[in-house]
């Protein structure tokens, strides 16, 4: 584990330095694999209570991100053992205090996602529940929406960054299963198998990732598309939204694309 803390030294200047500084702090009276098991053991027993089986109703499950500052703001909410960052979606939360209500010198961290309406922080768990109580194709769409959705995951993570900035913090997260290891390092987080570290300074490079993400998939395509292909896009696009009347524009244009995608048509001009 020591090269995460080396990892930090190639960051954004001087705010990779004061990580470097808070994570020396944070970690000099433990080695970093005794913080690991320390925190493991709390970890799993949150996890698994974050994350058990509910009842699921698809119009919850499906429901868009809302229009405006609903959907598009960071909320926070704190509470003396916990503070939850919130953003269309996605939450991420920080953990405080242990159930005793022992401070962390290093709060837990998790990312969390919108299953109907509760947050979710297992990529895995969530589909095999989907699955259970509905089908692929119903799975298929709740992925759709979130992943066209990701600007809320770079927002809740960056708030988290500034705060634990502020407070000269570092996060700790034990991450249990692959396809959670791929999502964070999908958002650019640092991680290994079971454990990831969320820095002050990775706010910068979440802020870049957003800024990109802001110039959408669709608007580089529209540039060089045939009208032939536009036309046909917009039509299909205009169907999705008579099917479901509650999407906005971007949100039917973002689904569409996804969709084409995994029919691996989109992007290929004059294709028909």
């Amino acid at each position: 584990m020591d090269h995460f803390g080396k990892a930090i030294e190639v960051g954004d200047g001087s705010s990779a330095k004061r990580s470097k500084e808070i994570f020396k702090q944070s970690f000099k009276e433990a080695k970093s694999d005794e913080v690991v098991a320390l925190h493991k053991k709390h970890d799993q027993d949150r996890w698994k209570e974050q994350n058990k089986k509910h009842i699921l109703y698809k119009p919850h499950l499906l429901e868009p991100v809302p229009e405006g500052r609903d959907g598009h703001s960071v909320f926070m909410v704190k509470h003396s053992e916990r503070i939850t960052f919130k953003c269309g979606l996605w939450a991420v939360v920080l953990t405080l205090t242990d159930e005793a209500g022992k401070r962390f010198k290093h709060p837990v961290w998790t990312l969390a996602v919108r299953v109907g309406r509760q947050f979710k922080s297992s990529p895995s768990g969530i589909r095999k529940q989907i699955l259970d109580q509905f089908d692929e194709k119903t799975y298929f769409q709740w992925r759709q929406l979130v992943m066209t959705n990701k600007e809320g995951a770079y927002e809740t993570l960056a708030s988290a960054c500034d705060w634990l900035g502020q407070k000269k913090k570092v996060g700790l997260n034990y991450i249990s299963g692959g396809s959670s290891v791929r999502l964070l390092r999908e958002l650019g987080i640092l991680c290994e198998t079971h454990y990831a570290f969320l820095y002050p300074h990775y706010k910068t490079m979440l802020e870049e990732k957003l800024l990109k993400d802001n110039r959408s998939e669709f608007e580089e395509w529209i540039e060089t598309a045939s009208r032939q292909d536009a036309d046909q896009f917009f039509e299909m696009v205009a169907n999705l939204k008579k099917q479901n009347p509650k999407l906005s524009d971007q949100q039917a244009r973002d689904q569409m694309i996804e969709l084409l995608h995994g029919m691996s048509r989109f992007g290929q001009h004059g294709q028909g």
